[in-house]
């Protein structure tokens, strides 16, 4: 979000010499071990990501592939390319693993609120902060300059804890959406084409045909 972190200090090599976590000297001096998997690199600038966000993106890939590897599964099936048995323990598993990430999720969803409003109070407290320094400017209690410096300041931060909210809300539309969504359907095989000539009810069959359409009725042969 464009908050100084602090300096990098040390790097920590694995036994294959790759980089797994970087030191950083924090702004109030402690120094702070972080995993690679945190850091991202912009532009020659080491990004340290939010926990939150980290984990955020884990569980989205991790949702994509299950339900990709679920509706795989269904349409093996529905090819008659797995057996009954096989397709109920995979569709367990799958069914295992979903359930875990929605428990995730739902420990995730908890901390963003807390991260929401937590920013919110922030936000509030920039917002009074930035009516107080326009006060002592008025009352020309402050130069000009201080005001303009301290008037910058404070909009930063605005911009910073706006854009990092907004961030937060939608990663929580997204994990409760996943919560709404509607399982894939899964085939049935058990009934033969032949038993359900007709799904639809005389009700809901149409009343009427198009002109440009040609219907031909067959008779049924008659058993000898």
């Amino acid at each position: 979000m464009g908050r100084p972190v602090g300096k990098l200090v040390g790097l920590t090599a694995d036994i294959k010499d790759e980089v797994a976590a970087i030191q950083i000297v924090h702004n109030d001096g402690e120094v702070v071990q972080h995993s690679i998997n945190f850091i991202t690199v912009l532009e020659d600038r080491l990004i340290l990501q939010s926990t939150w966000r980290v984990e955020a993106e884990d569980l989205r890939r991790e949702h994509d592939i299950i339900a990709r590897r679920r509706q795989a599964l269904d349409l093996l099936l529905k090819d008659g390319d797995i057996d009954q048995s096989e397709f109920e323990q995979l569709r367990s598993t799958y069914e295992s693993l979903d359930k875990e990430i929605k428990e995730k999720s739902e420990t995730l969803i908890d901390t963003l609120k807390r991260m929401e409003s937590k920013l919110d109070q922030q936000i509030s407290d920039l917002q009074s902060a930035l009516t107080n320094n326009k006060m002592l400017y008025s009352s020309s209690e402050i130069s000009e300059r201080i005001y303009q410096e301290v008037t910058e300041s404070i909009r930063s931060g605005l911009d910073t804890a706006r854009k990092e909210r907004k961030d937060i809300a939608n990663i929580m539309d997204y994990q409760k959406s996943k919560e709404t969504a509607e399982p894939p359907q899964i085939p049935q095989i058990t009934a033969s084409p032949l038993e359900n000539k007709d799904l639809t009810s005389p009700q809901e069959q149409p009343q009427t045909v198009p002109s440009n359409v040609v219907v031909i009725k067959i008779n049924e042969v008659s058993k000898t």
